[in-house]
């Protein structure tokens, strides 16, 4: 049990009227598209690479340089969010979740002595409804699957959503209505492949006409056909291809070309689903080059980066904190899974800039740390700006002074 009931009766609640729009609960509609295999992998796709964000609680100073912080929410958020996942399957399930139903939500689980948050767990509601009390202080009564039901105050849960702009509080617009044209799509997806399986097995169906000569009974017709199929059967290494037949049978072989739905119909069909989750082709069939991940990591992935730090530093940090410079930052290593080529090329130029140190490098490159290779070094064909224009100002005078010079040897010649 991650819930503590609240001690605060709480008799008289209403929907909330207040703010445009949010009459209606949320309803998630995860479970209805979940049957797509095209949906699983675009959501799989999304997933992993957010999960592979390096969550990390840090403080900015006045200068904008920032450290690590050391307290019990890093090493939750860097190392064990919970008793049952990992950091990167919490941030998998937490996108899922957001991807399927256009809303997520992450319950903190405080400490009642020391206040401090003990875990963090993504819910995952059949339905949520939003609640105002007579104070106008707003909650959320998420319902689940084994009928429980819980009020939490909403600013105590971590909430991301999209398709932010129809509702208030929720994505979507709170209800499956949201994704009809995405449940359309799916829909004739599979009447396509259904269309496609049915021609297929139909093929196999009819292999030929077997004509018998003479009236037969039903029983021996039924005998000739037997005795026909298991002609046709393997039977041993040397069975032969040619099956013998009298004059009182004749067998006319039935070629069928099945009518499968044309790759272009599909294809689009397919296109519109991956267009909906912001997958082109190539990643959903892992098959990209680095130009065209790099421009589905930036058109995708970095905007759920910037949410999910947005979300965390709102739903974890105090109001003061947050002044103070500190907040939740996911951070992406895309270089680390960038080619080699491109790794190689990424250190000659940031080490000569003196923004990578050797052992940097070196486990960008997937190589153990050496002994004094946490220096950084820089190419002296850079310089500071104010010792170029202290250097530039200096030359400027050495130059007057030549001129100065060589106007008044003029002088003493004349």
């Amino acid at each position: 049990m991650i819930f503590k009931r609240k001690k605060k009766k709480l008799d008289n609640f209403n929907s909330i009227g207040l703010i445009k729009d949010i009459t209606l609960p949320l309803v998630p509609f995860g479970d209805k598209i979940t049957n797509s295999d095209v949906v699983l992998v675009c959501i799989d796709r999304i997933a992993s690479q957010c999960a592979k964000l390096k969550a990390r609680c840090i403080k900015k100073d006045e200068d904008g340089i920032a450290t690590e912080r050391k307290s019990n929410l890093s090493f939750l958020l860097k190392s064990k969010p919970n008793d049952f996942m990992t950091p990167y399957q919490f941030t998998y399930k937490i996108v899922s979740l957001l991807l399927l139903n256009d809303n997520a939500f992450v319950y903190p689980l405080y400490d009642k002595d020391t206040l401090d948050i003990k875990a963090l767990y993504p819910l995952n509601p059949i339905l949520v409804e939003p609640i105002v009390d007579e104070s106008e202080s707003y909650y959320l009564k998420f319902y689940f699957e084994n009928g429980e039901s819980y009020i939490l105050p909403k600013e105590n849960v971590i909430h991301l959503r999209r398709f932010y702009s129809s509702s208030d509080i929720f994505g979507g617009n709170g209800s499956s209505s949201t994704h009809e044209a995405l449940l359309k799509t799916l829909g004739i997806n599979d009447a396509l492949l259904q269309g496609v399986e049915k021609a297929v097995f139909s093929s196999f169906q009819i292999k030929g006409i077997l004509k018998l000569n003479g009236l037969l009974k039903e029983e021996d017709k039924n005998r000739a056909v037997e005795a026909f199929n298991r002609a046709l059967e393997p039977s041993g290494e040397n069975k032969s291809s040619i099956i013998p037949m009298d004059l009182k049978s004749e067998y006319t072989p039935i070629s069928v070309d099945p009518k499968v739905v044309d790759q272009e119909t599909l294809d689009f069909v397919q296109s519109k689903i991956l267009d909906y989750f912001g997958v082109s082709k190539e990643v959903f069939a892992n098959s990209y080059n680095e130009e065209q991940f790099n421009s589905f990591y930036e058109a995708t992935i970095e905007p759920l980066a910037i949410q999910l730090s947005e979300a965390f530093s709102i739903g974890l940090l105090t109001d003061n904190e947050l002044k103070n410079g500190n907040e939740i930052v996911f951070y992406s290593e895309r270089l680390q899974y960038a080619s080699w080529q491109t790794k190689v090329s990424a250190i000659e130029k940031l080490m000569g800039l003196g923004l990578m140190s050797i052992n940097e490098s070196r486990a960008l490159l997937g190589l153990e740390p050496i002994e004094g290779g946490n220096k950084r070094l820089q190419s002296l064909n850079y310089v500071d700006s104010d010792k170029a224009n202290k250097y530039q100002i200096g030359e400027e005078e050495k130059e007057e002074i030549n001129d100065e010079s060589n106007q008044g040897n003029k002088t003493s010649d004349d």
